[in-house]
């Protein structure tokens, strides 16, 4: 299954995502210095994919496994590198749960390990720019 989303250049650094999967519009847009933002800078919808893939993936076990929780919040930050090439470096993901997993944590972390987002930073080499 191809995933798809089509950006559109808007104004200034504005852009209007068209997402193909889920059907829904998204702004990307930049902060500067006296301008109100109409969208998601960049980076922080990054970590923002991230923290859902393994929001979600958490909230797929415990629903699963019949575990009951009232709070799961997902915390992700990262730094960005001092060297070049620019990047965001050091990211890091924090699951807070009042779920009561016992002895599955090993299991738990394991599986949320597993969410699309994160095994294709783990895994994907080169993203492959074409200019048309």
């Amino acid at each position: 299954m191809e995933v798809t989303s089509k950006l559109n250049f808007i104004d200034q650094d504005l852009f209007k995502a068209k997402l193909g999967f889920s059907d829904v519009d998204l702004y990307i847009d930049k902060p500067r210095e006296g301008y109100s933002l109409k969208g998601v800078n960049p980076l922080e919808m990054f970590l923002t994919s991230v923290g859902g893939c393994v929001g979600v993936y958490a909230k797929r076990y415990l629903t699963r496994h019949n575990i009951r929780f009232n709070k799961l919040d997902i915390l992700v930050s990262a730094n960005l590198s001092k060297e070049l090439p620019m990047r965001l470096a050091d990211i890091k993901v924090e699951v807070d749960t009042d779920a009561d997993i016992g002895d599955k944590k090993e299991v738990f972390e394991r599986f949320i390990h597993n969410c699309p987002v994160h095994n294709t930073l783990l895994h994907t080499k080169e993203v492959n720019i074409k200019l048309l």
